[in-house]
């Protein structure tokens, strides 16, 4: 299952995502608020760039990290 989430949203996100983006396609999975709190802790994803008000991240170095949340949660 976690293999086929990752790879339905290789297929729909774009090259760079926006925190509310992500939140959007996860389904509210991950909420926008909270990336930024994990940013701020160092634990969020890599890669993450800011334009103005808005921050993005590369769609593969997000998965990365994604596929390791995944895993974190299945095994709490």
């Amino acid at each position: 299952m976690k293999d086929q989430l990752l790879e339905s949203l290789r297929k729909s996100l774009p090259p760079i995502i926006t925190r509310q983006e992500i939140e959007r396609q996860t389904g509210k999975l991950l909420n926008s608020r909270t990336l930024a709190n994990w940013d701020a802790l160092r634990t969020g994803p890599e890669g993450k760039m800011r334009f103005k008000n808005k921050v993005a991240y590369e769609r593969e170095a997000f998965l990365r990290w994604f596929a390791k949340y995944l895993e974190e949660a299945e095994d709490a």
